[in-house]
């Protein structure tokens, strides 16, 4: 292998927070220097003592310290390193006369020497294997936190998902059961809608759905994003109104109205749940109103028992009472 150079071990070290333990004064302060040049910080004491007391205040990616030193020696400033953190990375300075100490040092899991007299060379050498493998560790471990965080977003998502499921197969139910009775007990010749509203109600349908979009797409959203959207539906209301045959419904869109311009703060712990609810609401609304200007009275009052539960639903989940509603589904 070429010689390890400077840079090739900065790469490695620029980062890297140093606690070095050192007594010989004038050794401290020459190795300080080449240290200062490598490492992200370099914590510099002269006894085990003080090392130590450092140590519990704060975490170090490296401690490289002497091995005889006043008050307490490199051993036990070791020692009591691994009973604080058994993984810690340390590199022991030791003098050639010190070699009885180092069966010591590798049954406490030093694997790096450094020895007087100091070669700079060698230093950069065991600076460079211990510091890429604490790289390595940092990488590896970021990666499995990352992991961990998407393996717990996509639980949550799973949850999410099942929930609505239930949700959904509890209106598919409901549905079945009760838009025969609907259809037998509606006059279908009082299924129409004036022209020109159904004129404004598609205008507001592309407003509303370009608004829910927006919402569902954003990630800065605020109270007035779904204030907005909930006077659009308020207005959706308004002209339903007028017609007795969709008075339920438009009665269910005016509680959306007023729980969106109410409670938006709701909606946005929620966002991601309703959202898609939301989307496939304003979709069949769509098709509802298509169904109305096209004359196909009974598909359209099929899709109107529909809306009506999708409603319900969405105001449902953005109040919390999702378990509710399930519990209320399942009765039937």
């Amino acid at each position: 292998m070429n010689a390890i150079t400077t840079d090739m071990t900065m790469n490695f070290t620029k980062e890297l927070d140093l606690l070095y333990v050192e007594d010989d004064l004038e050794l401290q302060e020459e190795t300080k220097s080449f240290f200062d040049l490598l490492f992200h910080s370099v914590t510099v004491v002269s006894n085990g003592v003080d090392a130590l007391a450092i140590y519990k205040k704060r975490a170090f990616d490296l401690v490289i310290s002497d091995t005889k030193m006043p008050k307490m020696d490199g051993i036990e400033l070791t020692t009591k390193i691994r009973e604080i953190n058994q993984f810690q990375n340390i590199i022991i300075i030791s003098a050639y006369n010190e070699t009885a100490d180092l069966l010591k040092y590798i049954n406490l899991n030093i694997r790096q020497f450094i020895q007087k007299p100091i070669d700079f060379e060698k230093i950069l050498e065991s600076l460079y294997t211990t510091a890429k493998s604490i790289v390595n560790e940092k990488m590896i471990e970021e990666y499995r936190a990352s992991l961990e965080e998407s393996n717990k977003e996509l639980t949550e998502k799973n949850k999410e998902l099942n929930s609505l499921v239930r949700i959904l197969d509890s209106k598919i139910s409901q549905i079945a059961k009760t838009t025969t009775t609907e259809l037998i007990e509606t006059d279908i010749s009082e299924a129409t809608i004036a022209q020109e509203h159904l004129e404004e109600l598609k205008e507001l349908e592309i407003d509303i759905d370009g608004a829910a979009v927006l919402i569902g797409l954003s990630k800065n959203l605020n109270i007035s994003n779904i204030q907005v959207l909930g006077d659009m539906f308020e207005e959706y209301s308004r002209i339903l109104i007028e017609y007795d045959t969709y008075t339920e419904l438009a009665s269910e869109i005016h509680i959306l109205a007023a729980t969106l311009s109410d409670e938006p703060q709701n909606f946005l712990e929620r966002v991601e749940e309703t959202t898609i609810l939301l989307e496939s609401f304003i979709y069949v609304l769509r098709l509802w109103r298509e169904k109305v200007l096209q004359k196909e009275y009974e598909k359209a009052l099929e899709l109107h028992v529909s809306m009506i539960n999708d409603v319900q639903t969405i105001i449902g989940i953005v109040n919390g009472t999702q378990d509710e509603i399930e519990t209320e589904m399942e009765f039937f």
